[in-house]
């Protein structure tokens, strides 16, 4: 059985023109830019003061991921994928 993949925006984020945000399962989503390049994950986490949003990025050649930050929205979580 082949899973689909289908563009889920994060929980209140906003338009972020030329990326698409795809669920992975249900707290993990891939950002890519139109031209199917990955920009990196949003992670949400659970925290003692709430949801909180981790980016990070893919290292392929340290097999392994690169954390940006956390961020209180999806939206700030997206952009940070950007720079």
């Amino acid at each position: 059985m082949e899973l689909l993949e289908r563009a889920i925006p994060l929980p209140l984020a906003a338009a972020h023109p030329g990326v698409t945000v795809l669920a992975l399962h249900g707290r993990l989503w891939r950002a890519t830019r139109a031209d199917g390049a990955v920009l990196g994950y949003v992670e949400v986490l659970d925290t003692d003061q709430g949801e909180r949003f981790l980016s990070k990025r893919l290292r392929p050649r340290a097999q392994g991921f690169l954390p940006v930050g956390e961020f209180w929205t999806a939206d700030e979580a997206i952009d940070s994928l950007r720079g």
